[in-house]
């Protein structure tokens, strides 16, 4: 049995982007050794490519059409859009 991904902690991202990714994500799993997280009402997720970059976009793994990236080992700050995203992501610890 596989263990069990156990973290409280969440991440809001705010901006004016298109489209819209803004919002609380919660932790849901681990992809490339590191959580990932997912804001479910929209199905936009926050994760790690297993490099150097943190990404959002609509499937981990996966940038699409419209995602985010930040190069740096850290979660937290500002994400430049890629594709045919607009407007920086800003990703903060939830409080």
């Amino acid at each position: 049995m596989g263990a069990t991904l156990i973290t409280d902690q969440t991440y809001d991202v705010t901006g004016t982007l298109s489209p819209d990714v803004t919002g609380t994500y919660t932790a849901i799993g681990k992809h490339n050794g590191k959580p990932y997280y997912e804001i479910a009402a929209t199905g936009w997720f926050i994760w790690w490519d297993g490099s150097a970059n943190w990404k959002i976009s609509t499937v981990p793994g996966t940038e699409g059409d419209d995602y985010w990236t930040r190069n740096d080992p850290a979660i937290v700050g500002v994400y430049t859009p890629g594709g045919t995203a607009t407007g920086d992501a800003t990703v903060a610890v939830t409080v």
